[in-house]
């Protein structure tokens, strides 16, 4: 591999704040809380109701699959005991998220003990103290004591401190969701402190980042379901801390408009990618467990618009929205939905939650997963974590072991794949990649619907005039673990709809074992079906008579 090479294919794309802050943020000392004098008064504000996942019980954390119980109830905020520290970064940013104080049924009195328990250990803090971390507690902490309309001096003066800390280290060096989480935080410190300052700043960063990053058919631009939802969930949050407060109007009279306006637009791009079943596709970095739900959502939705009236500031409903920009089709039939990716990776800048899966798409029969996203389990470094966002694990097509676009790392890509689309249609759909375009090769593909059939075209188009033969590639099929698979020669049976693969070159059939990622380290084990071909492949999905 050529490291020079592959790093400038990756930094080429950041924007010049990002390196601006990139390199202060490498020569900044550790983050450290800077108390205030005076303890600033504090003003409850309006909260959703306690519906986070349920992670803390009778003195035991669960997160991400695992589970965690203090020694002697000292807990390790850092993650640096032997077993806290073999669950990850990921687990241990969990941890001091603090989502556990808006679970349903906890104790006012036990969630105020968590707090204190991590105050003691401030002056200890690593990764709890990093700037996106933070911003999730600040949002959980403000919704905790405003929901019990609990005043403590210690947590407020902590509290104040720590919306100070972001406000001096938002992630322009980052950016994406993390900047959305930096404003988030701002805004609600704003308004439970009232301080102009951290309302003015939050909602003009919150503001200039949703325009930036919602694009224009309501998809996040970083290409996550989940991490959309995970916005979306914040953004309501927000919306409700508004609606009932005046306070913040002089400051910015039409944000709570704007703010409204995100969220119908957000949400009918989330309709517009939901199955049927409620699921959502696994594409780029998503799993299960992690957000709320869609249906979650329009709850808590509904009950915003509900009680919103007297300001009219909002309508009813999701605002349904087209899938064009964010690269996203939706294909529902009677018998079938069907789910392709079409689009760029991700933002230029940011891509870091892209997967090399250019053309994969996602197959949903009768409201049942037959055809998957791999999905993700882990975003430790390793094996595991390359091959979730290999192009091999999804459903598309590979050439000579390569990946259509060029992941590394666990958040990095280099080289990416463009598209270009031809034909774009109710019942059909044509897009050609360049993601191959090093060896002189384009991937184009067409999907034709019919009430009861998918018909799938893929063909390697030589770019070069001096190249010679028929390109080979590899087009993979993961089925979901729960389906059979029965494989005759060029025919495989999934479930109750049949495959077959037809080429003008001879192709082989074949199945590889895979496991599919249920959540974050949850594994399953199924079956996926290999397609070796030369030149072009056409692939028929058709149910069985």
């Amino acid at each position: 591999m050529n490291k020079p090479g592959l790093i400038w294919r990756t930094v080429r794309h950041l924007t010049m704040r990002q390196i601006v802050f990139q390199v202060l943020a490498r020569i900044r000392q550790r983050p450290q809380l800077r108390f205030p004098k005076i303890t600033p008064v504090t003003y409850s504000v309006a909260v959703p109701e306690a519906a986070k996942p349920l992670a803390y019980k009778e003195g035991m954390f669960t997160f991400l699959n695992r589970t965690y119980s203090p020694e002697d109830g000292a807990i390790d905020w850092n993650g640096q005991q032997q077993e806290t520290a073999r669950y990850g970064r990921l687990w241990t940013y969990h941890l001091n998220y603090f989502d556990f104080l808006n679970q349903p049924g906890l104790l006012p009195e036990a969630g105020v003990a968590l707090i204190h328990a991590f105050i003691r250990q401030s002056g200890s803090l690593r990764d709890g103290l990093e700037p996106y971390p933070t911003s999730l507690r600040i949002m959980n902490w403000i919704q905790f004591l405003s929901r019990h309309q609990l005043q403590n001096k210690t947590i407020n003066r902590h509290l104040a401190a720590q919306i100070a800390l972001v406000s001096r280290r938002v992630e322009y060096h980052i950016g994406g969701n993390h900047l959305l989480e930096n404003g988030f935080a701002l805004l609600m410190g704003g308004l439970y402190y009232r301080s102009k300052r951290w309302f003015t700043k939050g909602a003009a960063l919150v503001e200039a980042e949703l325009r930036a990053q919602v694009l224009a058919d309501g998809g996040h631009y970083e290409r996550s379901p989940v991490y959309h939802q995970l916005l979306l969930d914040q953004v309501l949050t927000v919306l409700i801390a508004l609606q009932t407060d005046d306070w913040h109007r002089s400051l910015h009279a039409t944000f709570a408009h704007f703010l409204a306006g995100q969220a119908h637009q957000m949400g009918g791009w989330l309709d517009g990618i939901t199955f049927r079943n409620g699921d959502v596709p696994l594409v780029n970095d998503s799993a299960f467990g992690i957000a709320p739900t869609t249906a979650r959502l329009r709850e808590k939705a509904a009950c915003l618009w509900a009680v919103s009236d007297s300001h009219d500031t909002y309508t009813t409903g999701f605002r349904k929205q087209g899938l064009t920009d964010s690269g996203y089709r939706m294909f529902r039939l009677d018998y079938y939905e069907l789910f392709v990716d079409v689009g760029p990776v991700g933002p230029s800048e940011q891509p870091g939650h892209a997967h090399a899966d250019t053309f994969s798409f996602v197959f949903y029969a009768d409201g049942i997963p037959l055809l998957v996203d791999s999905g993700t389990s882990t975003y430790e470094p390793g094996p595991r974590r390359a091959w979730e966002r290999s192009t091999a694990a999804h459903n598309t097509v590979e050439v000579n072991g390569i990946n259509s676009s060029e992941v590394w790392a666990n958040f990095r890509v280099g080289r990416r794949a463009r598209v270009t689309m031809l034909d774009d249609t109710p019942a059909r759909l044509t897009a050609r990649h360049d993601g191959y375009r090093q060896l002189g090769l384009l991937h184009e593909r067409t999907w034709s619907m019919e009430p009861t059939s998918i018909t799938i075209i893929d063909q390697l188009l030589n770019t070069r005039n001096r190249q010679k033969g028929v390109s080979t590639g590899v087009a993979r099929f993961h089925v979901h673990p729960e389906i059979a698979v029965q494989i005759r020669g060029e025919v495989v049976t999934v479930g109750e709809w049949i495959f077959s693969f037809l080429s003008d070159s001879k192709v082989i059939v074949s199945l590889e074992s895979y496991a599919m990622a249920e959540g974050f380290n949850q594994l399953q084990a199924g079956y996926c079906i290999r397609v070796d071909f030369s030149g072009s492949l056409k692939t028929i999905l058709s149910l069985s008579q």
